[in-house]
């Protein structure tokens, strides 16, 4: 072990970065106090607080990712099937490209609130919903799916026909995009990345929406094609949710959370 310099001491008991590493210095005369912030910020907030708040939220919710993984996986072995056919624009290869593309949503809006980011999770949420939204508007309007590859294609349009089959899609966009995604009062707050803990209303909430997006992958896997009337995919959808006790759970997570 080094012995430490007199001015490293005290540098350190004052909590005073090094002066090469100041960005910049702010005196706080009411409170009295000195504010630093440093040429490193950014970097110890990816790689020092980032793993120990992803931590906090993994300790917290590994028994529910690892519920939605099993369907995420199911979906995914349906998604990759047409996958391979990328020059198509038929309603399959379409709906697999738009539901791989909703599949990185979910992981990344998984990713953003395991570093702590509680309101950005739902930007992606809303992204996920939306995209879901179109696959299932391809399914039930016969104009939807050639108005999207002309690029006149509506997506808002595609919630109000999507919600006309899957109710909770309709208010659920909507308070995704009231309270994450346009900008409001509630932006405003001062909402550092925190670590996560048991009574956490954030993390509640995060968790029974993922059951949510989750379900309406499941959706899909019950109702691939134009033939199968997605009212009674999602009939399909409950009924298979609950023959199985760890989908019976995150379904009911789930319930709950579209009735508030």
């Amino acid at each position: 072990m080094t012995r430490k310099s007199r001015a490293r001491l005290d540098r350190d008991s004052r909590r005073i970065p090094r002066k090469d590493n100041i960005a910049s210095v702010t005196v706080d005369h009411k409170n009295e106090q000195i504010i630093f912030t440093t040429n490193d910020m950014l970097v110890k907030q990816i790689h020092r607080d980032g793993p120990r708040l992803a931590r906090s939220f993994d300790r917290l919710t590994k028994k529910q990712i690892a519920e939605c993984s099993a369907v995420f996986g199911q979906v995914q072995g349906l998604v990759l099937r047409h996958l391979s056919r990328l020059g198509d624009d038929d309603f399959k290869a379409t709906s697999a490209r738009l539901l791989a593309s909703a599949s990185n949503s979910l992981v990344a809006s998984i990713e953003v609130a395991r570093h702590g980011y509680r309101r950005q999770y739902g930007v992606l949420a809303r992204t996920f919903i939306e995209t879901v939204a179109t696959v299932i508007a391809f399914a039930i309007k016969e104009s939807a799916l050639q108005q999207f590859h002309a690029g006149r294609l509506d997506s808002n349009k595609c919630v109000t026909w999507a919600k006309a089959a899957v109710p909770p899609i309709g208010p659920l966009w909507g308070m995704l995009s009231r309270e994450f995604v346009h900008i409001g009062k509630g932006h405003s707050a001062f909402e550092p990345p925190s670590l996560y803990t048991a009574d956490d209303e954030a993390l509640t909430f995060i968790i029974n929406s993922l059951r949510g997006n989750v379900f309406f992958c499941m959706l899909w896997l019950t109702s691939s094609s134009r033939t199968k009337p997605i009212h009674r995919a999602i009939g399909n959808a409950t009924d298979r949710s609950r023959r199985s006790t760890r989908r019976r759970r995150w379904l009911h997570g789930w319930s709950r959370f579209s009735n508030q």
